[in-house]
């Protein structure tokens, strides 16, 4: 981190814990927030030196931003698959029944995403992937029946509101001795914005999870695992207790042939930034539980 800092003209030299966090937050903003609250797809191109460009490939392994595809356990009570863009619908679960044909035992894999509508090149990548509908649930329903075959017609519960946003709805099947599920979650500002991650995990945790799911595999982007593993311990292991571990797809699952995803290193400095903010988060929850309790 500290020489990917001092490549943009910073230093973290004498700086550490809370402040180093501070430091790394407001530095990320001005120097690699490309998205400026657009969606991934929608985020615009960075003018990096090659320098810069070739340190945040050689960096991105140390920052766990690469290499974690494989889960350290053989059994977890429940895989959760984060939303994302259309490829995700398609990949993740791909992803997760080999992960179980490779001997590893779940028994409940939920697909955890909102209504989102597709934007930018989603609508043509969905034609070109085979998958019909306008929405990331409808991608994540569609890649569910690839990923596990004929599944027929699920369990559905839903929940209309006045906005999308507000609005939830939960698919759910059962094969193979495992239950399926796709959950659109509602956001915890819905006048604002779509569902986030971390309202999914909430949502899920608190109105979706029987209380025997006790253990948790969060299945999520190989770019996007620190960030979201910081979300998941927040959201699932100090508020819900469960113990918590996120791997990324890896690359045969993610093989698209020509639709592949490409990830540039302006996206990996991206999820960088949103690393750093799930870990502020994070470490503020756990001082605020420590200051309450008067433990350290």
């Amino acid at each position: 981190m500290a020489r990917l800092v001092e490549s943009f003209g910073g230093t973290t030299d004498d700086r550490e814990g809370r402040e180093l966090l501070d430091y790394l937050g407001e530095f990320s903003a001005a120097h690699w927030d490309f998205r400026r609250g657009r969606e991934r797809n929608l985020a615009s191109d960075a003018a990096l030196s090659l320098t810069q460009s070739v340190l945040v490939v050689e960096v991105a392994p140390q920052l766990g931003l690469t290499g974690r595809e494989r889960p350290t356990r053989s059994r977890y009570d429940t895989m959760l698959l984060t939303g994302g863009m259309v490829r995700a619908g398609i990949v993740k679960p791909r992803f997760a029944a080999q992960l179980l044909k490779d001997g590893l035992s779940v028994s409940h894999i939920a697909f955890l995403g909102g209504f989102r509508a597709f934007g930018g090149d989603e609508h043509a990548l969905a034609g070109e992937l085979g998958v019909d509908g306008g929405d990331e649930v409808e991608a994540m329903v569609a890649g569910m029946r690839r990923a596990f075959g004929s599944l027929g017609d699920p369990v559905v519960e839903r929940h209309v509101a006045d906005t999308p946003h507000a609005s939830w709805c939960h698919y759910s099947w059962s094969t193979g001795g495992v239950r399926l599920s796709v959950v659109a979650a509602p956001s915890s500002e819905p006048s604002a914005r779509r569902a986030n991650t971390a309202d999914t995990f909430r949502f899920w945790a608190a109105h979706r999870r029987s209380p025997a799911e006790r253990s948790v595999l969060v299945v999520t982007t190989p770019i996007y695992v620190p960030y979201q593993a910081a979300g998941a311990v927040e959201a699932l292991g100090v508020e819900q207790g469960l113990a918590v571990e996120t791997v990324g797809v890896d690359a045969s699952s993610s093989d698209l042939g020509a639709l592949t995803q490409q990830f540039l290193p302006q996206h990996h400095l991206q999820e960088v930034r949103s690393a750093i903010r799930a870990m502020q988060a994070l470490r503020a929850r756990v001082t605020g539980i420590a200051e309450h309790t008067g433990t350290e």
